[in-house]
């Protein structure tokens, strides 16, 4: 479950009220996104709780308010019993965020995209099927088409070959073997562990 988290002075009443991207806000009562509406002000408001006083603050993210879009958050500080619409945005918060928002600079479509890519990765591991060499070794890849892989990258993500990258210029996919044009430092160790980009 991912948090709402941020940092400020000890001792205040927080809270966070969450925008979608398309001008909507989260509706924490109704647990819906809907038109923003001045009187429902207190049911956006998803409280925020200090550990301690350690001025670290938290909240849950909730599990409507995720999905294939983007949000961001705005935390506030409540002055009275109860959050009001001229509570002021808390001034010098660390680390609040929306949801899955900083890495991507809140655009769908880089979203989007960057999933993508990711789902073309490949993982794999080196097994004992045969003699690993400098520029050769046996996978556990499942695709049995010769040559599928040819031009892409291997990155070694574990072992003693663990962030050296190698082109493929060979899949046998009888034998799940991939040889690269240069040879890397020394032959990869049996469950060493590799993606394909």
């Amino acid at each position: 479950m991912n948090p709402i988290e941020t940092t400020f002075t000890t001792g205040a009443t927080l809270y966070a009220v969450i925008h979608h991207t398309d001008g909507t806000v989260w509706n924490d009562s109704l647990e819906v996104f809907e038109a923003y509406d001045d009187s429902k002000w207190a049911q956006y408001a998803i409280p925020l709780t200090e550990q301690g006083s350690s001025g670290y603050y938290r909240g849950t993210f909730p599990a409507g308010a995720k999905g294939d879009f983007l949000t961001t958050e705005v935390v506030y500080q409540q002055a009275g019993g109860s959050p009001t619409l001229g509570d002021a945005p808390a001034t010098g918060v660390g680390q609040s965020q929306g949801f899955d928002v900083a890495a991507i600079a809140a655009s769908v479509v880089a979203a989007s995209n960057l999933n993508k890519s990711l789902l073309s990765m490949i993982q794999g591991a080196v097994t004992s099927a045969g003699v690993a060499t400098a520029s050769k070794f046996f996978t556990d890849l499942a695709d049995d088409t010769d040559y599928v892989y040819v031009g892409r990258i291997v990155v070694w993500t574990s072992g003693v070959l663990i962030r050296q990258v190698g082109n493929i210029t060979v899949y046998n996919g009888l034998e799940k073997s991939i040889t690269v044009g240069g040879p890397f430092t020394q032959a990869p160790g049996v469950a060493d562990t590799f993606i394909i980009v």
